[in-house]
C-alpha cells in the first residue's frame, strides 16, 4: 500500500481499531488451507475454506463411503470449472458436495491474489 493511501484511508475511516490477518484466521480454524491440493487441480492461486465449508467437506453421512479427501477433490474441481466459466470476475458460485458455494478470488496478508471457498450466505 502506497503511504499516501493510507493517509487517506486513515483521514476518511480514522485509526485502524484491529487488523485480522488471513494467516490468524488459518491459524485459529476459521480458515483451512487447501493451497496444495488446490495447485494439484490446476487452482495457481493459495485457497482456503471456511471452517463450514470444511465442515460439509467431512461429514457426510455414514452411508456414503466417499472420503474426505475424494469429496474436496470433487469440490475444488467444481470451483476450477466455475472459474474457467465465469472468465473476468473475482466471484464464482457453483455447486459442490450438495450445497450452494461460492469463492472469493481477492488480495492476502501480502496484496497477492488469494482464493476464498465460502458456503453461500457466509461473509
Amino acid at each position: 500500500m502506497n503511504p499516501n493511501d493510507e493517509t487517506m484511508a486513515g483521514e476518511t475511516f480514522g485509526d485502524l481499531i484491529c487488523c485480522y490477518t488471513r494467516a490468524e484466521a488459518i491459524f485459529d480454524g476459521v480458515l483451512v488451507d487447501v493451497s496444495e491440493r488446490a495447485k494439484r487441480h490446476g487452482i495457481k492461486y493459495p485457497t482456503a475454506c471456511t471452517a463450514a465449508v470444511w465442515a460439509l467437506i467431512g461429514t457426510m453421512p455414514e452411508s456414503c463411503s466417499v472420503d474426505e479427501s475424494v469429496r474436496l477433490a470433487a469440490m475444488l474441481t467444481a470451483l476450477l470449472a466455475a472459474i474457467r466459466q465465469a472468465r473476468g470476475t473475482d466471484r464464482v458460485h457453483f455447486d459442490a458436495l450438495g450445497a450452494a458455494l461460492w469463492a472469493q478470488c481477492g488480495p492476502g496478508d501480502t496484496d497477492a491474489p488469494v482464493i476464498t471457498i465460502l458456503r453461500e450466505g457466509e461473509d
